[in-house]
């Protein structure tokens, strides 16, 4: 990639949207950068070019059903902290609306009801 090598996307895609499951499919072998995705990103995935496309599809719906699983935990265990009141459905709500539109719930409001863009 012309602008950043792939950790640094990686990186980027997971600041906006932590909840990815992130696959790293590299021409370069580089065993530093596979370590960087690895530890600093947390890649569920490494696949080298060419690949076989019976690994990519096995690779994406292993990512895709431990991601379910992350998710599904997730909510029992604020459905467990709803019951003991440590958290309200107020807060559950914000989670979910953050994990499915990330910021979505940092909007900053005008006096008058507008969005306030950052610049």
């Amino acid at each position: 990639m012309p602008v950043m090598d792939g950790v640094t996307f990686l990186t980027r895609i997971k600041e906006l949207q932590p909840d990815a499951a992130l696959i790293l499919l590299s021409a370069n072998a580089d065993i530093e950068g596979v370590a960087r995705a690895i530890n600093d990103v947390g890649i569920c995935r490494f696949l080298s070019k060419p690949w076989i496309d019976a690994q990519l599809k096995a690779a994406v719906a292993d990512a895709l059903k431990t991601q379910a699983l992350l998710l599904e935990n997730r909510r029992l265990a604020d459905e467990v902290r709803l019951q003991q009141g440590v958290i309200s459905k107020q807060e559950i709500e914000l989670k979910r609306l953050e994990a499915t539109s990330p910021g979505i719930t940092r909007v900053r409001w005008s006096e008058d009801g507008g969005v306030l863009l950052e610049t």
